[in-house]
């Protein structure tokens, strides 16, 4: 990155870098002291789009890139509210917090990101299963955001916060570390975070629970498109949103609402998540290669181990372990594929087939008809298995994916859940925008569902096809409604199938 000094200042002081979406952006002295740790820098080996460029190429931007512009973003923000409304007392101690939470918001993703927080969980609850198979299902879930706030108090702790802009820096820390979780609404504000709930909004920057409008999907809905098809996707200037934003008491809470003006240019953006999603983030290629490093990883579990703040740790254990789990990033492919440990030689042979793009086939694909009941996953692996010889319930993996493309689960229109305002009418007096925005920028659904099917073992795969296609041609039979399966077959938590809602972000 090309980096500028500035003079010394709380905000003033620190780095400008150059990127490749947001062209110069600047970093507070507090943000930069931040980046300079090898926690951080660990981001520049994690893609942000984990598997995606096993199918686009150019997709190879790092989380470290995405969470500098969150950062970048989030500031300027916040800096324009508090232009525009002194009277919501915003601080520079407000501004550097949000900044900070957008930095470090994805400091807690593993390899290959969410394919990884996937990969623990089914593993946490395949674990609670056997050891206990009456609270099946019960296992406690692990999420990156959790991380990211264990690693980036961890950082701060190590930093002198009242000397780099955060006088109150124990409440400080606190509140950015409270706004990477963020807050449902009617959730109730925390109280050891040094503000009131007036600065309530604050929370919809950088992780929007309200209506999932932050500045994270502005900057990686940018930079994904800009990756995968080298431009950005829709003609969206994020300048003109930000300029049209406000602070408005609204429901009894102050949240950021947006002129009505630029309604439309706010459901494009969804529609831009849903093209994503559709066409990137749960492509077939990109799925079937997500199957094979889950696979990769579960082999390798126990035996590959890596430095931890007690010695060596399992794989399958480094989320317990911040010491060994910050040493981890998508070069632990690299890594178990260069051991001499011959417990390794299952993960090492798929590894070999993956560089070799030999990936799993996809025998079955089937987009369900909107309003479809979607089919059990595991009802259609049995079905699979059941009806092709020689199969094994390990042979096939089903899964329905649901991509939504309006800004809340009330799929009335695109921007459903967002709090609008007219300035030339009445700056403090919000509304939503109830019926359609226009019926030509206004898709004839908000949510797809798409069921697919892959095996492990090429000899079987057109065994499977023809299988697939008997059970497609059944949901077509009169006397059983389309995306409905015998009940009889109902097999819930099997391990050949999973089902993924991808509507709330990537």
């Amino acid at each position: 990155a090309t980096e500028a000094r500035h003079p010394p200042g709380g905000l003033s002081d620190g780095k400008t870098f150059h990127d490749r979406v947001h062209d110069q952006i600047h970093m507070p002295r507090l943000l930069v002291a931040v980046i300079d740790t090898p926690e951080f820098q660990r981001l520049r080996k994690l893609n942000q789009l984990g598997s995606v460029p096993f199918l686009f190429p150019g997709a190879v931007h790092t989380r470290f890139e995405h969470s500098l512009g969150v950062a970048h973003l989030a500031g300027r923000l916040v800096k324009h509210l508090r232009a525009e409304q002194p009277e919501l007392g915003i601080t520079d101690a407000d501004v550097l917090c949000v900044m900070l939470a957008g930095l470090g918001h994805d400091l807690g993703h593993g390899p290959f990101s969410h394919l990884f927080e996937h990969f623990v969980n089914e593993e946490r609850e395949r674990q609670q299963s056997d050891a206990q198979p009456a609270k099946k299902g019960a296992a406690e879930r692990w999420t990156h955001e959790q991380m990211s706030v264990k690693l980036l108090g961890r950082i701060c702790g190590g930093l002198p916060l009242d000397e780099l802009g955060l006088p109150s820096w124990q409440e400080d820390l606190a509140f950015a570390l409270a706004l990477i979780e963020g807050l449902e609404p009617g959730e109730p504000f925390p109280k050891n975070v040094g503000r009131s709930k007036g600065k309530r909004f604050l929370f919809d920057v950088v992780a929007n629970k309200r209506n999932g409008i932050d500045v994270d999907k502005l900057d990686y809905f940018m930079r994904d498109a800009v990756g995968c098809f080298g431009k950005e996707g829709i003609d969206c200037h994020i300048s003109r949103l930000i300029r049209c934003c406000r602070a408005i008491e609204t429901k009894g809470e102050i949240q950021i609402c947006y002129e009505e003006k630029v309604a439309l240019s706010l459901g494009d953006i969804f529609m831009l998540r849903a093209k994503l999603h559709k066409h990137v983030y749960q492509h077939h290629t990109v799925k079937a290669v997500d199957l094979m490093v889950a696979d990769i990883l579960r082999a390798a579990g126990r035996h590959f181990t890596v430095r931890g703040s007690k010695g060596p740790v399992a794989l399958l254990d480094v989320v317990n372990d911040d010491v060994a789990f910050t040493r981890l990033g998508d070069t632990v492919l690299d890594a178990i594929e260069a051991s001499t440990d011959t417990r390794l030689a299952a993960a090492q042979e798929l590894i070999e087939q993956l560089r070799r793009r030999k990936l799993y086939p996809m025998v079955g694909y089937l987009q369900l008809e909107d309003g479809a009941t979607p089919p059990d996953a595991a009802s259609v692996a049995k079905y699979l298995v059941d009806n092709t010889p020689q199969a094994k319930e390990e042979d096939v993996h089903v899964e329905v994916v649901t991509i939504k493309c309006a800004a809340s689960k009330d799929a009335r229109n695109l921007v459903a859940g967002v709090e609008f305002f007219n300035p030339k009418k009445n700056k403090g007096r919000t509304f939503p925008i109830e019926e359609r925005m226009s019926p030509l920028f206004t898709p004839a659904a908000f949510v797809e569902r798409t069921l697919l099917a892959f095996t492990r073992r090429d000899a079987v795969a057109p065994a499977f096809r023809r299988a697939f296609d008997r059970w497609r041609r059944l949901q077509k039979s009169p006397r059983r409604p389309s995306g409905t399966m015998n009940p009889k077959l109902d097999l819930k938590n099997s391990p050949a199938c999973r089902r993924l809602d991808y509507g709330s972000g990537h």
